[in-house]
């Protein structure tokens, strides 16, 4: 067999090259492992809530978020900005709680005057000029006494006891003129009137308005025969004639008996 012979020849430095140069090539890359696993999936981003659809105040159907930003802006925008504050204007809410305190302690004379002073004082506080005037009237009621003049007969002639029994017949005849003046035919006054007449010494006055509350209301016939401020008219005939008379037939439209006088 025939044997194989080495070379001695050497390769040339080019070749060399061109052979060694895949090596480093193969050096310069590393190696990249290839993984059988799927790529992870990127998270899912949290879904924001939905907001429910701004509702217009004068429609009532859904704004669209531009318009409804700018309707906010534009609400803004129209509020007037407050006004500063005066220097005055602790001044006057310190003398507008003075009135008040003394209205609270229902010293209504003195709430008046300090509350009229807020308004003469701070001109230009109109703020607290509508609460202190508000004020002034509450305190003016209550410092204007109430009006006692009776207005109604039934109120006339009930003040003009009370006046007999205090021994004021002036007033009291009057008051009782004032309701008969209005009703002709109030059987209470015309019996009461004769009384006050009878106490007064004026007989035949009295007798004219006995007879006449009698004629309106025969129950009152009774209250004749018991009156001890007409002892002085039971002498006459007129008198005598007036209790013996018999009793009237009853009216239809009869009045209730005239009050007896309140004990003196």
């Amino acid at each position: 067999m025939a044997k194989l012979r080495r070379s001695n020849s050497r390769p040339s430095p080019a070749k060399k090259a061109k052979s060694s140069a895949p090596a480093k090539k193969a050096q310069a890359r590393p190696a990249v492992k290839k993984s059988h696993k799927a790529p992870a999936r990127p998270a899912k981003a949290a879904k924001k809530p939905v907001k429910a659809p701004q509702k217009s105040a004068k429609t009532g159907k859904p704004v669209k978020p531009a318009a409804a930003a700018a309707g906010r802006a534009g609400a803004r925008a129209a509020q007037p900005a407050a006004p500063p504050r005066r220097s005055t204007y602790a001044d006057a809410v310190a003398m507008y709680e003075r009135g008040m305190h003394a209205l609270q302690a229902k010293r209504y004379r003195d709430a008046s005057d300090v509350l009229k002073a807020v308004i003469a004082q701070f001109p230009e506080e109109k703020e607290l000029h509508e609460r202190a005037q508000l004020y002034i009237r509450v305190c003016e009621r209550h410092l204007t006494p109430l009006d006692a003049t009776p207005k109604t007969p039934e109120e006339q002639v009930y003040a003009a006891t009370l006046a007999i029994n205090a021994g004021a017949l002036d007033r009291a005849i009057a008051l009782l003129n004032a309701a008969l003046q209005q009703d002709r035919n109030n059987d209470s006054a015309e019996y009461m009137l004769g009384v006050a007449l009878s106490i007064k010494g004026e007989a035949q006055g009295a007798l004219s308005h006995i007879t006449r509350a009698v004629e309106l209301n025969p129950d009152t016939r009774e209250l004749v025969r018991k009156e001890a401020d007409l002892d002085a008219l039971r002498q006459t005939d007129e008198f005598r004639t007036l209790l013996s008379a018999p009793p009237a037939a009853p009216r239809k439209d009869k009045r209730a008996a005239p009050r007896p006088k309140a004990a003196r």
